[in-house]
């Protein structure tokens, strides 16, 4: 019987050593490249994103006219001592407009194992009702091959809408109707790490709670921090005249 079984094994053996002559095997010369955007989900398997998202409404820096993108492009294989340019495409698929997009040189320098492609986005009106998307694949050229098969591409998003969240209607006796005014301010106001607090439910040390994870009951006496800046962002429209889409014939925006 135990003669039975090392025969098997040793023919599974002998079938993967075959099975591996057929697999694709790298080239220790040649030098392989691969987009290399950190994976913000770090229980991914994957290392890399696939996908960027960058929203003009959600920055901190609410008059900003542009946003540069850094998408770093790593190799593998050997570095060497020169500049080496690499080859991509924009799909058919891509929707923008390339009077107000910018790319950088797609260059990798001299020595280096990781290096950056620059994308500059322009902030246009279009963008508050589309997003500009743009997807990247990399081709082989002279110098480099596509590595990282699940890195050969990248979907790059970038808009200016900003859409009324889902807690929105919970807390609109204290914030109104949802205007986006209020909302960016919002996000200025209570942002993470302004509230202190501990999760409510289940005790968990704070910060928790922030304009992207709002207490689920607008109840005072249960999230007294959220309510005190809930005043301080009151108090910013009595002090500030802010109208909708800066648009002064419509009624100045203040909360209830």
């Amino acid at each position: 019987m135990k003669r039975y079984i090392l025969l098997f094994c040793a023919a599974v053996i002998l079938g993967a050593c075959n099975k591996n002559d057929n697999m694709l095997q790298f080239d220790e010369a040649q030098s392989y490249i691969y987009f290399a955007y950190p994976n913000a989900n770090t229980r991914s398997v994957e290392k890399y994103a696939d996908s960027v998202y960058y929203g003009f409404a959600l920055d901190a820096d609410l008059q900003r006219k542009e946003k540069t993108i850094a998408i770093p492009i790593g190799i593998g294989g050997r570095a060497i001592a020169k500049d080496r340019g690499y080859t991509y495409v924009l799909e058919d698929s891509s929707k923008y407009d390339q009077a107000t997009v910018k790319f950088s040189a797609a260059m990798i320098g001299a020595s280096r194992y990781v290096d950056t492609l620059f994308i500059t986005f322009q902030r246009t009106a279009k963008m508050k009702a589309e997003p500009t998307v743009l997807y990247l694949h990399l081709e082989q050229n002279e110098a480099f091959a596509p590595g990282n098969l699940y890195n050969q591409k990248i979907r790059i998003v970038v808009d200016d809408i900003l859409n009324e969240p889902a807690w929105w209607n919970t807390w609109k006796n204290y914030f109104g109707p949802y205007q986006k005014e209020v909302f960016q301010q919002w996000m200025q106001v209570y942002h993470l790490g302004a509230d202190p607090s501990p999760d409510l439910t289940t005790g968990a040390p704070g910060p928790i709670y922030y304009w992207n994870n709002m207490p689920t009951s607008a109840i005072a006496s249960w999230y007294p921090v959220t309510f005190n800046y809930i005043q301080v962002l009151k108090q910013y429209f009595i002090d500030h005249q802010v109208y909708p889409d800066g648009d002064s014939t419509k009624e100045r925006i203040l909360l209830p």
